[in-house]
Protein backbone atom coordinates (compact mmCIF):
# COMPACT_ATOMS: atom_id res chain seq x y z
CA UNK A 1 0.00 0.00 0.00
CA UNK A 2 3.08 2.65 -0.65
CA UNK A 3 0.55 4.31 -3.15
CA UNK A 4 -2.00 4.81 0.34
CA UNK A 5 -2.01 7.09 3.49
CA UNK A 6 -2.82 5.23 6.37
CA UNK A 7 -3.89 6.99 9.20
CA UNK A 8 -5.13 5.55 12.57
CA UNK A 9 -6.29 7.51 15.49
CA UNK A 10 -5.86 5.69 18.71
CA UNK A 11 -8.74 6.98 21.07
CA UNK A 12 -9.46 6.09 24.38
CA UNK A 13 -12.62 4.44 23.60
CA UNK A 14 -12.35 3.97 20.24
CA UNK A 15 -10.03 3.21 17.19
CA UNK A 16 -10.73 4.81 13.80
CA UNK A 17 -8.86 4.03 11.04
CA UNK A 18 -8.81 6.12 7.70
CA UNK A 19 -7.10 5.07 4.12
CA UNK A 20 -6.44 8.00 1.39
CA UNK A 21 -4.85 8.01 -1.95
CA UNK A 22 -2.15 10.31 -3.26
CA UNK A 23 -4.87 13.14 -4.00
CA UNK A 24 -5.98 12.99 -0.47
CA UNK A 25 -9.28 11.11 -1.25
CA UNK A 26 -10.58 8.93 1.55
CA UNK A 27 -10.91 5.54 0.15
CA UNK A 28 -11.96 3.81 2.86
CA UNK A 29 -12.81 4.29 7.09
CA UNK A 30 -13.47 2.28 9.82
CA UNK A 31 -13.97 1.99 13.91
CA UNK A 32 -13.96 -0.41 16.47
CA UNK A 33 -14.49 -0.03 20.23
CA UNK A 34 -11.27 0.26 22.15
CA UNK A 35 -10.70 -0.65 25.84
CA UNK A 36 -8.43 2.30 27.35
CA UNK A 37 -5.28 0.19 28.92
CA UNK A 38 -2.70 0.15 25.76
CA UNK A 39 -1.51 -3.09 27.52
CA UNK A 40 -4.57 -4.61 27.20
CA UNK A 41 -5.21 -8.10 25.07
CA UNK A 42 -8.44 -6.72 23.79
CA UNK A 43 -6.50 -3.39 23.20
CA UNK A 44 -4.81 -6.16 20.78
CA UNK A 45 -7.62 -7.70 19.65
CA UNK A 46 -9.81 -4.57 18.35
CA UNK A 47 -6.49 -3.13 16.40
CA UNK A 48 -6.13 -6.85 14.89
CA UNK A 49 -10.11 -6.53 13.93
CA UNK A 50 -9.58 -3.23 12.09
CA UNK A 51 -6.79 -4.33 10.07
CA UNK A 52 -7.96 -7.37 9.06
CA UNK A 53 -10.80 -6.34 8.14
CA UNK A 54 -9.47 -3.18 5.82
CA UNK A 55 -7.55 -5.47 4.62
CA UNK A 56 -10.08 -7.52 3.30
CA UNK A 57 -12.09 -4.64 2.08
CA UNK A 58 -9.05 -2.88 0.42
CA UNK A 59 -7.57 -6.20 -1.72
CA UNK A 60 -4.17 -4.88 -0.27
CA UNK A 61 -1.73 -5.60 2.83
CA UNK A 62 -1.10 -2.82 5.54
CA UNK A 63 2.31 -2.54 6.85
CA UNK A 64 2.63 1.23 7.63
CA UNK A 65 0.68 3.65 9.60
CA UNK A 66 0.57 7.15 10.79
CA UNK A 67 -0.76 7.24 14.45
CA UNK A 68 -2.88 10.30 16.06
CA UNK A 69 -2.43 9.67 20.28
CA UNK A 70 -3.66 11.68 22.92
CA UNK A 71 -2.53 11.45 26.57
CA UNK A 72 -2.88 13.74 29.75
CA UNK A 73 1.13 13.14 29.52
CA UNK A 74 2.09 15.37 26.55
CA UNK A 75 3.64 18.60 27.24
CA UNK A 76 5.27 21.62 25.62
CA UNK A 77 8.24 23.60 26.03
CA UNK A 78 9.61 26.67 24.84
CA UNK A 79 13.34 27.60 23.86
CA UNK A 80 14.76 30.84 22.15
CA UNK A 81 17.70 30.64 20.14
CA UNK A 82 19.89 32.76 18.70
CA UNK A 83 22.81 33.26 16.44
CA UNK A 84 25.21 35.44 15.02
CA UNK A 85 27.47 35.59 12.63
CA UNK A 86 30.91 37.38 11.17
CA UNK A 87 30.15 38.07 7.83
CA UNK A 88 26.47 38.28 6.08
CA UNK A 89 25.70 34.80 5.85
CA UNK A 90 23.23 32.93 3.78
CA UNK A 91 19.63 32.33 5.68
CA UNK A 92 19.41 29.03 4.23
CA UNK A 93 22.73 27.44 5.09
CA UNK A 94 21.91 28.41 8.84
CA UNK A 95 18.17 27.90 9.31
CA UNK A 96 18.15 24.29 9.56
CA UNK A 97 21.18 24.10 11.53
CA UNK A 98 19.33 26.01 14.31
CA UNK A 99 16.85 24.37 14.16
CA UNK A 100 18.29 21.00 14.38
CA UNK A 101 20.78 22.34 17.26
CA UNK A 102 17.53 23.45 19.11
CA UNK A 103 16.45 20.20 18.69
CA UNK A 104 19.53 18.12 19.74
CA UNK A 105 19.40 20.36 22.65
CA UNK A 106 15.91 19.26 24.00
CA UNK A 107 16.48 16.06 23.53
CA UNK A 108 19.94 15.71 25.42
CA UNK A 109 18.11 17.63 28.37
CA UNK A 110 14.77 15.81 28.24
CA UNK A 111 15.83 12.31 27.35
CA UNK A 112 13.44 10.19 28.46
CA UNK A 113 10.87 12.15 26.57
CA UNK A 114 10.48 12.29 22.60
CA UNK A 115 9.94 15.62 20.57
CA UNK A 116 6.45 14.94 18.50
CA UNK A 117 5.97 18.43 17.40
CA UNK A 118 8.52 21.03 16.67
CA UNK A 119 6.51 24.79 16.01
CA UNK A 120 8.44 27.51 14.69
CA UNK A 121 6.32 30.58 16.21
CA UNK A 122 8.86 33.20 14.87
CA UNK A 123 11.88 33.94 12.61
CA UNK A 124 13.69 37.31 13.55
CA UNK A 125 16.88 38.72 11.56
CA UNK A 126 19.44 40.98 12.29
CA UNK A 127 17.72 41.73 15.52
CA UNK A 128 14.70 43.43 14.11
CA UNK A 129 13.27 41.56 11.02
CA UNK A 130 10.65 39.44 11.63
CA UNK A 131 9.45 36.93 8.18
CA UNK A 132 6.68 34.06 8.01
CA UNK A 133 8.73 31.88 6.32
CA UNK A 134 12.28 31.54 4.81
CA UNK A 135 11.33 31.30 0.89
CA UNK A 136 13.67 33.66 -0.60
CA UNK A 137 17.98 32.99 0.69
CA UNK A 138 18.97 36.87 1.95
CA UNK A 139 21.96 37.17 3.43
CA UNK A 140 21.63 37.95 7.31
CA UNK A 141 23.96 38.99 10.01
CA UNK A 142 22.15 37.22 13.05
CA UNK A 143 19.03 34.59 12.97
CA UNK A 144 16.96 34.20 16.11
CA UNK A 145 13.96 31.58 16.24
CA UNK A 146 11.58 30.94 18.92
CA UNK A 147 10.48 27.80 18.83
CA UNK A 148 7.81 25.26 21.19
CA UNK A 149 8.34 21.31 21.66
CA UNK A 150 5.36 19.39 22.14
CA UNK A 151 6.57 16.20 23.73
CA UNK A 152 5.84 12.79 25.17
CA UNK A 153 7.05 10.10 27.56
CA UNK A 154 9.32 7.64 25.37
CA UNK A 155 7.76 4.72 27.97
CA UNK A 156 4.85 5.35 26.50
CA UNK A 157 5.42 5.01 22.71
CA UNK A 158 7.38 1.70 23.35
CA UNK A 159 4.29 0.18 24.38
CA UNK A 160 2.01 1.72 21.54
CA UNK A 161 4.97 0.90 19.40
CA UNK A 162 5.32 -2.78 21.08
CA UNK A 163 1.37 -3.39 20.59
CA UNK A 164 1.78 -2.48 16.83
CA UNK A 165 4.82 -4.54 16.24
CA UNK A 166 2.45 -7.86 17.59
CA UNK A 167 0.32 -7.01 14.86
CA UNK A 168 3.37 -6.62 11.97
CA UNK A 169 2.86 -3.04 11.61
CA UNK A 170 5.20 -0.46 11.48
CA UNK A 171 4.45 3.38 12.81
CA UNK A 172 5.77 5.55 10.14
CA UNK A 173 4.95 8.97 12.86
CA UNK A 174 2.76 9.44 16.08
CA UNK A 175 1.50 12.98 16.34
CA UNK A 176 -0.31 14.14 19.04
CA UNK A 177 -4.24 14.14 17.83
CA UNK A 178 -5.43 17.32 19.30
CA UNK A 179 -2.92 19.33 18.13
CA UNK A 180 -3.02 18.03 14.48
CA UNK A 181 -6.77 18.17 14.29
CA UNK A 182 -6.83 22.37 15.70
CA UNK A 183 -4.55 22.46 12.64
CA UNK A 184 -7.06 21.48 10.53
CA UNK A 185 -10.09 22.93 11.86
CA UNK A 186 -8.12 26.19 12.48
CA UNK A 187 -7.40 26.64 8.45
CA UNK A 188 -11.72 25.42 7.75
CA UNK A 189 -13.13 28.40 10.34
CA UNK A 190 -10.36 30.70 9.14
CA UNK A 191 -10.37 32.89 12.35
CA UNK A 192 -7.46 35.23 12.03
CA UNK A 193 -7.50 36.56 15.65
CA UNK A 194 -6.81 34.69 18.93
CA UNK A 195 -8.64 31.39 19.23
CA UNK A 196 -8.54 28.75 22.02
CA UNK A 197 -9.40 25.01 21.21
CA UNK A 198 -10.37 22.52 24.39
CA UNK A 199 -10.83 19.17 23.15
CA UNK A 200 -12.91 17.19 25.53
CA UNK A 201 -11.32 13.49 25.46
CA UNK A 202 -11.91 10.33 27.78
CA UNK A 203 -9.92 11.28 30.37
CA UNK A 204 -7.83 14.71 29.50
CA UNK A 205 -8.59 17.65 27.95
CA UNK A 206 -6.50 19.71 25.39
CA UNK A 207 -5.69 23.58 25.90
CA UNK A 208 -4.74 24.92 22.44
CA UNK A 209 -4.26 28.65 21.63
CA UNK A 210 -3.44 30.27 18.38
CA UNK A 211 -3.31 34.17 17.65
CA UNK A 212 -2.49 35.12 14.28
CA UNK A 213 -2.08 31.35 13.60
CA UNK A 214 1.02 30.98 15.59
CA UNK A 215 0.85 28.62 18.72
CA UNK A 216 0.95 30.60 21.45
CA UNK A 217 -0.25 28.06 24.13
CA UNK A 218 -0.41 23.94 24.48
CA UNK A 219 -1.73 22.58 27.95
CA UNK A 220 -3.27 19.78 28.78
CA UNK A 221 -4.95 18.36 31.98
CA UNK A 222 -5.90 14.54 33.50
CA UNK A 223 -9.61 15.61 33.17
CA UNK A 224 -12.31 14.45 30.54
CA UNK A 225 -15.43 13.41 30.06
CA UNK A 226 -14.73 10.06 31.73
CA UNK A 227 -14.45 11.57 35.09
CA UNK A 228 -18.42 13.20 34.57
CA UNK A 229 -19.41 9.48 33.98
CA UNK A 230 -17.70 8.33 37.40
CA UNK A 231 -18.53 11.61 39.23
CA UNK A 232 -22.41 10.26 38.85
CA UNK A 233 -21.97 6.72 39.31
CA UNK A 234 -20.29 7.86 42.47
CA UNK A 235 -22.67 10.54 43.75
CA UNK A 236 -25.98 8.97 42.47
CA UNK A 237 -24.83 5.05 43.29
CA UNK A 238 -24.82 3.71 40.04
CA UNK A 239 -22.81 1.40 37.66
CA UNK A 240 -20.54 3.18 35.24
CA UNK A 241 -22.13 1.54 31.84
CA UNK A 242 -25.34 2.62 33.18
CA UNK A 243 -24.04 6.01 34.35
CA UNK A 244 -22.41 6.71 30.59
CA UNK A 245 -25.51 5.71 29.03
CA UNK A 246 -27.48 8.14 31.22
CA UNK A 247 -24.59 10.88 30.87
CA UNK A 248 -25.42 10.87 27.04
CA UNK A 249 -29.45 10.24 26.87
CA UNK A 250 -29.87 13.22 29.17
CA UNK A 251 -27.58 15.24 26.63
CA UNK A 252 -29.60 14.31 23.66
CA UNK A 253 -32.95 14.66 24.72
CA UNK A 254 -31.25 18.00 26.78
CA UNK A 255 -30.53 19.00 23.30
CA UNK A 256 -34.11 18.99 21.87
CA UNK A 257 -35.82 20.23 24.69
CA UNK A 258 -37.24 17.42 26.18
CA UNK A 259 -37.26 14.09 28.72
CA UNK A 260 -38.95 10.77 27.74
CA UNK A 261 -39.04 9.42 31.21
CA UNK A 262 -42.27 7.19 30.51
CA UNK A 263 -40.59 4.94 27.73
CA UNK A 264 -42.06 1.57 29.07
CA UNK A 265 -39.51 -0.64 27.64
CA UNK A 266 -36.24 -2.35 29.23
CA UNK A 267 -33.85 -0.16 27.54
CA UNK A 268 -35.45 3.43 29.31
CA UNK A 269 -32.19 5.04 30.60
CA UNK A 270 -34.06 6.63 33.02
CA UNK A 271 -35.78 3.43 34.76
CA UNK A 272 -33.20 3.38 37.63
CA UNK A 273 -33.16 6.92 38.44
CA UNK A 274 -36.86 6.94 38.71
CA UNK A 275 -36.92 3.53 40.66
CA UNK A 276 -34.32 5.44 42.99
CA UNK A 277 -36.15 8.77 43.34
CA UNK A 278 -33.59 10.57 41.84
CA UNK A 279 -34.25 13.87 40.30
CA UNK A 280 -32.72 14.85 36.34
CA UNK A 281 -31.74 18.53 38.56
CA UNK A 282 -29.12 16.59 40.76
CA UNK A 283 -28.23 14.75 37.51
CA UNK A 284 -27.59 17.84 35.91
CA UNK A 285 -26.16 19.43 38.53
CA UNK A 286 -23.11 16.80 39.12
CA UNK A 287 -22.48 16.88 35.59
CA UNK A 288 -22.65 20.60 35.55
CA UNK A 289 -19.90 20.70 39.08
CA UNK A 290 -17.52 18.70 37.21
CA UNK A 291 -17.81 20.85 33.87
CA UNK A 292 -17.43 23.66 35.88
CA UNK A 293 -14.07 22.42 37.01
CA UNK A 294 -12.44 21.19 33.66
CA UNK A 295 -13.28 24.80 32.39
CA UNK A 296 -12.06 26.36 35.29
CA UNK A 297 -8.33 24.52 35.01
CA UNK A 298 -8.65 25.12 31.09
CA UNK A 299 -9.43 28.63 30.63
CA UNK A 300 -9.73 30.79 33.78
CA UNK A 301 -6.69 29.36 35.23
CA UNK A 302 -4.51 29.85 32.02
CA UNK A 303 -1.80 31.72 32.05
CA UNK A 304 -2.10 32.50 28.78
CA UNK A 305 -5.59 33.42 28.94
CA UNK A 306 -4.91 35.87 31.79
CA UNK A 307 -2.75 37.85 29.74
CA UNK A 308 -4.90 38.27 27.09
CA UNK A 309 -8.57 38.60 28.52
CA UNK A 310 -8.05 42.18 29.28
CA UNK A 311 -7.28 43.61 25.75
CA UNK A 312 -9.21 41.34 23.72
CA UNK A 313 -12.08 38.53 23.82
CA UNK A 314 -10.60 35.30 22.01
CA UNK A 315 -13.07 32.95 20.10
CA UNK A 316 -13.53 29.43 21.86
CA UNK A 317 -13.89 26.42 19.52
CA UNK A 318 -15.11 23.07 21.39
CA UNK A 319 -13.90 19.21 20.15
CA UNK A 320 -14.64 16.26 21.27
CA UNK A 321 -17.02 13.87 22.85
CA UNK A 322 -17.18 15.60 26.15
CA UNK A 323 -17.45 19.51 24.73
CA UNK A 324 -21.05 18.33 23.92
CA UNK A 325 -22.45 18.49 26.93
CA UNK A 326 -20.85 21.96 26.88
CA UNK A 327 -23.39 22.85 24.14
CA UNK A 328 -26.12 22.48 26.25
CA UNK A 329 -24.98 24.15 29.10
CA UNK A 330 -25.60 27.65 29.64
CA UNK A 331 -22.58 28.87 30.81
CA UNK A 332 -22.49 32.60 31.14
CA UNK A 333 -18.96 32.77 32.10
CA UNK A 334 -17.73 31.55 28.69
CA UNK A 335 -20.57 34.00 27.12
CA UNK A 336 -18.95 37.09 28.55
CA UNK A 337 -15.29 36.07 28.25
CA UNK A 338 -15.01 34.87 24.34
CA UNK A 339 -16.32 36.93 21.36
CA UNK A 340 -17.93 33.43 19.72
CA UNK A 341 -18.35 30.38 20.83
CA UNK A 342 -18.46 27.49 17.87
CA UNK A 343 -18.93 23.36 18.50
CA UNK A 344 -16.83 22.22 16.02
CA UNK A 345 -18.85 18.79 14.61
CA UNK A 346 -16.20 16.16 14.26
CA UNK A 347 -16.24 12.53 12.42
CA UNK A 348 -14.39 9.76 11.90
CA UNK A 349 -13.57 10.22 8.30
CA UNK A 350 -12.67 14.54 9.34
CA UNK A 351 -10.43 12.81 12.28
CA UNK A 352 -8.50 10.63 10.30
CA UNK A 353 -8.12 12.94 7.60
CA UNK A 354 -6.36 15.97 9.50
CA UNK A 355 -3.87 13.37 10.24
CA UNK A 356 -3.25 12.57 6.48
CA UNK A 357 -3.14 16.41 5.94
CA UNK A 358 -0.74 17.09 8.49
CA UNK A 359 1.25 14.16 7.83
CA UNK A 360 2.09 15.49 4.24
CA UNK A 361 2.39 19.23 5.84
CA UNK A 362 6.25 21.07 5.69
CA UNK A 363 5.77 21.41 9.68
CA UNK A 364 5.92 17.41 10.06
CA UNK A 365 9.05 17.16 8.58
CA UNK A 366 10.92 19.29 10.82
CA UNK A 367 11.37 17.16 14.01
CA UNK A 368 13.59 15.13 11.86
CA UNK A 369 17.06 15.44 13.02
CA UNK A 370 20.86 14.95 12.16
CA UNK A 371 23.22 12.99 14.41
CA UNK A 372 25.94 14.31 13.82
CA UNK A 373 26.06 18.13 15.52
CA UNK A 374 28.83 19.29 17.17
CA UNK A 375 28.98 19.09 21.33
CA UNK A 376 29.42 22.69 22.43
CA UNK A 377 30.34 23.11 25.70
CA UNK A 378 27.75 24.51 28.68
CA UNK A 379 28.10 28.32 28.30
CA UNK A 380 28.32 28.14 24.56
CA UNK A 381 25.20 26.36 24.39
CA UNK A 382 23.55 28.78 26.96
CA UNK A 383 24.92 32.18 24.87
CA UNK A 384 23.42 30.39 21.61
CA UNK A 385 20.30 29.69 23.26
CA UNK A 386 19.57 32.40 25.09
CA UNK A 387 21.26 35.41 23.91
CA UNK A 388 19.05 38.55 22.86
Amino acid sequence: MNNLDVILDLGSQSLRLGVFDQDSKNIYISKQKNINDINNTSYEKSLKILIRDAEKKLSSHIENVVILYDSPKFYSLDISIKKTFDDNTSIKEVYNNLIQEAHFFVSQNNYKDQIIHLVINQIIVDEFTELEKVIDDIKIKSLKLEIKFICLKKKILDNISNAFKKNNLKILKLYCSSYVKTISFKDKIKKKDTVFFIDIGFERTSIIAFDKSKLKFFKTIPLGGNNITKDISKVLKLNLDYSEDLKVKLNEDDKFGSFNKKIQNEINPYSEMLEKNISIKLLKNVIKARIDEIIELAIYKNNYFEEIKSHKKPNLILLGEGSKLLANDNNLDLKKNFSELIFFNESDCTICKSGQIYNKSDESDITLVKKNIKKEGFFERFFNLFAK
